[in-house]
């Protein structure tokens, strides 16, 4: 289109060149062409500052909500740093206090669970001591009363000794 533009442009200039007074007319011509460009440059520029100042400031809120993210993070934080420096205000002497408290707590608790411990492996141990004197004499009885002879069990034990031995 800008072809068609200077074509027109060339002829319209010719055909004034030769009408009287021409050259002041020529003059003229290329005075408004001048004039019709600049304008055409002026408004494509402030097309362009248009499209940059849009394009600018969607950057901007886009960053102004980036920024506001932020910020409510970094509130976020900051409530639990400060949670958590209350808890660490504990002093030393305070430490040691809760330390020892639990010392002696444990400390206790583990001298009874020790003779309790202690309690309980004695009645076991006389109740199997108990059992072991009742049922002595019914485990002798044993062998005679499932059919074999006393003498052919002691006889089977001697014979595993000597070849055991051997």
């Amino acid at each position: 289109m800008d072809r068609k533009k200077d074509i027109f442009y060339e002829i319209t200039r010719t055909l004034v060149k030769m009408m009287p007074m021409g050259r002041a007319t020529n003059d003229i011509l290329a005075l408004v062409t001048k004039v019709n460009s600049s304008q055409r440059d002026l408004d494509r520029q402030v097309e362009e500052a248009v499209e940059a100042l849009s394009t600018s400031t969607e950057l901007i809120s886009n960053l102004e909500s980036s920024l506001e993210e932020r910020a409510k993070k970094l509130k976020e934080l900051k409530e639990e740093y400060q949670r958590v420096s209350s808890l660490a205000e504990l002093t030393k002497q305070q430490g040691d206090a809760v330390a020892k408290t639990l010392e002696q707590t444990l400390g206790q608790a583990q001298n009874r669970e020790r003779w309790i411990a202690f309690v309980i492996n004695l009645f076991a141990g006389l109740i199997i001591f108990v059992l072991g004197v009742f049922s002595s004499d019914w485990v002798q009885e044993l062998p005679r009363k499932l059919g074999f002879e006393g003498s052919e069990v002691q006889q089977g034990v001697e014979t595993l000794i000597t070849e055991i031995a051997d």
